[in-house]
This record gives C-alpha cells, sequence and structure tokens, in this order.
C-alpha cells in the first residue's frame, strides 16, 4: 500500500504537469481548424477554474479526445468530420500520444515535422485528406510507429529512407499521392511489414534487392505506378501473401514459377505490364486464388490445364496477349467463375463444352483469336451470362437455339465468323439484349420476328449475310 500510494502520486503529478501543455495543444489544433461544419469541435472549450473535474483533466473528456488513467492525451481521432485547416505544429507536445486519427477530413498544407517528436505513437491516420508538400523524415524517429496511413492526399517528394528506421512498423500506406523517386533500398529493413499500399504515386526505379526480406507481408498493392525490373523469384518465400497487386507498371521478364508457393494468395493482378514467357503452371496451385488478371502483357505460352485447380476462381482474365494452342477443357471446373476473357491471343482449336459448366458466368469474351468449330449446343446453360463476345473468329456451323435460355443477356457480339443456318427462334426472350451484332457471317432465311420484343435493343447489326425475305 505505501508503494502504490507513490506510485499513485508520481502518476498525478505527472498528469498535472501534462494537463496545461495537452491543453494547449489541443486548444492550438482547434485554432488551425477554420471550418468546423459538423460542430466537431464545439465541446472543445475551457472555464475558469474547470480546467480539471474529478481529478481527470477536462479536455479528456472533448469529443475524439481519449486519455489514460493518469489523464494523459493518449489518442485523438476525428474520422469524417469535415474538418478544414491546418495541422498545428503543437501536436508534437502530446509527448503520450499513441494515435492520431483524422481519416477523410479537409486539411491542406504541410504535414508538421514535430510530429515526430511524438515517440509513443503507434497509429499515424492523415488518410484522404489534402496535406501537400514532402513526407517528414522525421516521422523516422517515431520508434514505436507501427501503422503509416497518408494515402490520398497530395503529397510529393520522394519516400523517406528515414522510414526504415520504424523498425515496428507493420501497416504503410502512401497511395494516391504525387510522390516521385524509387522504393528506399533499405526497405528490407521494415522486417514487419504485412501492409504496403503505394499504389497511383508515380513511383519508379526497380524493386530493391532488400525488397525479398519482407516475408512477412500479406498484402502489396503498388499498382499504377512506372516500376519496372523483374518480380523476384524471392516473392515465393512471402508465405502469408494474399493480396498481390502491380498492376500498370512496365515490369518485365518472366512471372516468377515461385509464386505458385504462396498458398495464401487470393488476388493475384499483375495486368498492364510487360510480362514475357509463360504463364507458370505452378499457378494451378493457388487453390484459395479468387482473381487471377494476367492481361494486356506479352505472354506467349498456351494456357495451362493447371489453373482447372484453381476452383474458387471468379474472374480469370488472359487477354491482349500473346497465348497460343487450345482452351483448355480444364477450365470448365472452374464452377465459381463469373469473368473469363481470352480475347486479342492467338488461340486455336474449338470452344470446350466443358464451357457450359461454367453457371456463373456473367463475362464471356474469346474475340479476336484463331477458334474454329461449332459453338457449344448446350450454351443456354449459361443463365446468368450477360456479355457473350466471340467475334472475330471462324466459328462455324449454327447459332445454338439454346442461347435463347441466357435471359439475361445483355450484349451478344457474334460477328466476323463463319457462322451459318437461321437466327435461332426465341430471341425475343432476350428482353435485357441491348447489343447484338451477327454481321459478316454466312447467315440465311428469314429475319425472326421476335426480335421486335426486345425492347432494350439499341444496336442491331445484321449486315454481310444470306438473308431473305422482307423485314417484318
Amino acid at each position: 500500500p505505501p508503494v502504490l500510494a507513490v506510485c499513485l502520486a508520481v502518476a498525478l503529478l505527472a498528469a498535472d504537469a501534462s494537463a496545461p501543455l495537452h491543453l494547449e495543444a489541443l486548444l492550438a489544433f482547434k485554432k488551425a481548424v477554420t471550418a468546423d461544419p459538423l460542430g466537431a469541435l464545439s465541446g472543445w472549450t475551457v472555464g475558469a477554474g474547470d480546467a480539471v473535474r474529478g481529478g481527470v483533466p477536462r479536455h479528456c473528456n472533448w469529443t475524439g479526445v481519449a486519455c489514460d488513467g493518469a489523464g494523459r492525451v493518449t489518442s485523438i481521432q476525428l474520422l469524417q468530420t469535415q474538418l478544414q485547416g491546418a495541422l498545428t505544429p503543437f501536436l508534437g507536445n502530446i509527448s503520450t500520444l499513441q494515435l492520431l486519427d483524422l481519416t477523410e477530413n479537409a486539411f491542406t498544407g504541410g504535414i508538421p515535422p514535430q510530429l515526430g517528436r511524438l515517440g509513443e505513437l503507434q497509429q499515424l491516420i492523415l488518410a484522404e485528406n489534402g496535406f501537400a508538400g514532402g513526407i517528414p523524415q522525421e516521422l523516422g524517429d517515431l520508434g514505436s510507429l507501427q501503422l503509416l496511413d497518408l494515402g490520398n492526399n497530395s503529397l510529393s517528394g520522394g519516400i523517406p529512407s528515414s522510414l526504415c528506421n520504424c523498425s515496428a512498423m507493420w501497416a504503410l500506406g502512401l497511395d494516391t499521392n504525387n510522390l516521385t523517386g524509387q522504393i528506399p533500398s533499405c526497405i528490407g529493413d521494415l522486417d514487419k511489414l504485412q501492409i504496403f499500399e503505394a499504389f497511383m504515386t508515380n513511383l519508379d526505379g526497380e524493386l530493391p534487392p532488400s525488397f525479398a526480406k519482407l516475408t512477412q507481408m500479406k498484402s502489396l498493392d503498388l499498382s499504377a505506378n512506372k516500376l519496372s525490373g523483374s518480380i523476384p523469384p524471392e516473392i515465393g518465400n512471402f508465405s502469408h501473401l494474399w493480396i498481390l497487386q502491380l498492376v500498370e507498371n512496365r515490369f518485365s521478364g518472366p512471372i516468377p514459377s515461385e509464386l505458385g508457393r504462396c498458398k495464401n494468395l487470393t488476388r493475384l493482378n499483375i495486368y498492364s505490364n510487360r510480362f514475357t514467357g509463360a504463364i507458370p503452371r505452378e499457378l494451378g496451385e493457388l487453390v484459395n486464388l479468387e482473381e487471377l488478371r494476367l492481361y494486356d502483357n506479352a505472354l506467349s505460352s498456351e494456357i495451362p490445364s493447371s489453373l482447372g485447380r484453381c476452383t474458387k476462381l471468379v474472374s480469370l482474365g488472359l487477354s491482349k496477349n500473346r497465348l497460343t494452342g487450345s482452351i483448355p477443357p480444364e477450365l470448365g471446373e472452374l464452377r465459381s467463375l463469373q469473368t473469363l476473357t481470352l480475347h486479342d491471343n492467338r488461340l486455336t482449336g474449338t470452344v470446350p463444352t466443358s464451357l457450359t459448366n461454367l453457371v456463373n458466368l456473367t463475362y464471356l469474351s474469346l474475340s479476336n483469336n484463331s477458334l474454329s468449330g461449332r459453338l457449344p449446343e448446350n450454351i443456354g446453360a449459361l443463365r446468368n451470362l450477360r456479355k457473350l463476345i466471340i467475334h472475330s473468329n471462324s466459328l462455324s456451323g449454327p447459332i445454338p437455339v439454346s442461347i435463347a435460355n441466357c435471359t439475361l443477356l445483355s450484349n451478344a457480339s457474334m460477328s466476323s465468323n463463319e457462322l451459318t443456318g437461321h437466327l435461332p427462334a426465341g430471341l425475343g426472350q432476350l428482353q435485357g439484349l441491348v447489343f447484338f451484332s451477327v454481321g459478316n457471317n454466312s447467315l440465311n432465311g428469314s429475319i425472326p420476328k421476335d426480335l421486335l420484343h426486345c425492347v432494350n435493343l439499341r444496336t442491331l447489326v445484321l449486315a454481310s449475310n444470306n438473308f431473305t425475305g422482307g423485314l417484318w
């Protein structure tokens, strides 16, 4: 009890000493706010004799402010409050602050370098504001920092290498800014990093060698930058990785087969780059994968049949490459698939009948290939299909009658093939049809009158066929 009494007295003294300083910083924060349309800070007031109530400083009860048991400010959370103005440097005087979250406001100006004095700060979240200028290198002095989110601002300059000193950091968000330069060569020092988001930031250069040390990574998104070079094979050691998104960059070289070891991956999106070579068959080991988008590259292999083992896939995009060979029948095992895009390749052979097993499919695009043979008779089993894009191939035979069962179809593009026979009866059942094109084929017979029942039809292309009879 005597020891407890001494500790309590020390805590109270510390609170008494810090209270005026913290109050001054909070009032400076309010003063720097030029607009508070929701009145979030309307209760931030003090009067004579009421600085402390019941042993707890009054400001500990202000909206968005939290204190520890000794009455020292530990948290400021003012999310989505539409505050406007600048961020006061006086916040750097709240030495006990552990959390500062100002997400989705309208703060402008620079991020005060004085925040680097907050030695106990664990989370700094300034996302979705209008902060400008550089990222202060003083933030690298935040030895306790675990989460730093500066996304969706107007920050410029490079990523300070001093951030590599924040060895406790597990989440770093820098996305949607005007940053330039390269990823710091020391990035691997953040060996606890699990989330790194730096998409839409104008970064360039290659991934530094130390990047391979980030083996705790779970979510990595560096999309929409100017990054180049290759993906290091050490990516296979990222066993915790569940999201990898590198879209719209300038990465080149092969897709590393080692990615097949990242068994927890649910999203692998690396489209719109300059990757070459084969689609690794090892990707078929990613049985938890839900999205695989490799389109708009320069891949030149066949489509590996092993992808049929990725039975959780919802979206498979391999279009705009140089893929050859036939469509693997094994893709018909992907019963969860909603989007399958294989257009603009060099595929040959027939459309596998097994694709009609994909009953959840809403978008099927096979156009601009060299596919031949007949469409599967049972294509009408795709009752959720909304877009059927198969133009510019060498498909032959009649349009299957069962297509009338695809009652959700809005876009059917089948022009520039070698289709023959009559237009099938029942097209009038396609009430949602907006675009229907069968031009440049060898279709014949009369034009079915029930097309008039397609009341939403905006584009109808029947040119360059052998139709006869009247037009209704």
